[in-house]
């Protein structure tokens, strides 16, 4: 299948080990352009992406949404959609024609693959993880009354909505901050059953660690109560929807 209007990013950080797998899959599934942002990694992450097929560019500041918006700043005028996927090999690529034509299609503007309305390996979320996802959830569900129940990292977005949404947290609020800007101003957004694998190498930059669990969970409880009521400049805000679609994949549920 070939995804027309359709680009790839991937923000990653020292993953030489699972990065060109990653890159190749996306080009097997008939992604037409992936673009990796190279987040100063230390290891040879962007010469492994580039020679699996992927444009890299080179986010100077660190963060996971300094990289993602480094790498926005490169997507082809022509594209109308833009799926983020992490480097270290845990998204399903088999979800990706569930994530992404809906958006292609311009049925919705945003889609959240969730994994706890899916399934997960077993290790793939750790109990960290668990515990930030569904307080986050909660919160999302609490102040936008919407079915929210992830904040997953594999998610496509138009390329229309991202300009309504203009971006900017340079760190891990990027993905709540996406989603609740999103419920703020009405748009399209719905959630869909993925399912989460290991990583395929290396460790996690932040599970496991106390300091970066606490920076990256605050960043993100902060994102979501900071957006109820922030004014949005230039914005009209609208009545918050979330939808649930189903999914075509078959996983076995919490493996």
């Amino acid at each position: 299948m070939q995804f027309d209007g359709l680009v790839a990013i991937i923000p990653a950080w020292n993953e030489e080990e699972s990065i060109g797998p990653v890159v190749e899959g996306l080009v097997s599934a008939g992604v037409p352009h992936i673009i990796v942002a190279d987040n100063n990694s230390t290891d040879n992450t962007a010469a492994v992406a580039t020679a699996a097929g992927a444009q890299v560019i080179h986010a100077q500041q660190r963060g996971y949404g300094s990289a993602c918006l480094a790498a926005l700043a490169h997507v082809p005028e022509h594209c109308t959609a833009v799926v983020f996927c992490d480097g270290d090999g845990a998204d399903d690529i088999r979800s990706l024609s569930d994530l992404t034509l809906p958006i292609l299609n311009n049925q919705y503007d945003l889609l959240i693959g969730s994994r706890l309305r899916g399934s997960y390996d077993k290790g793939a979320m750790t109990p960290p993880q668990l515990f930030g996802n569904k307080l986050a959830a909660w919160l999302m569900r609490l102040l936008y009354k919407v079915p929210a129940s992830d904040l997953g990292p594999f998610r496509c977005v138009s390329t229309a909505a991202l300009k309504k949404l203009e971006m900017s947290d340079p760190a891990f609020g990027w993905t709540a901050e996406m989603q609740v800007k999103a419920f703020r101003l009405g748009l399209r957004t719905a959630e869909i059953p993925v399912h989460g694998l290991n990583r395929l190498a290396g460790e996690s930059k932040i599970s496991g660690k106390l300091l970066p669990v606490f920076k990256a969970g605050w960043a993100i409880i902060s994102t979501i109560i900071k957006y109820h009521r922030a004014r949005l400049p230039q914005q009209q805000t609208g009545n918050a929807q979330l939808t649930v679609l189903p999914t075509s994949l078959k996983a076995p549920q919490n493996t």
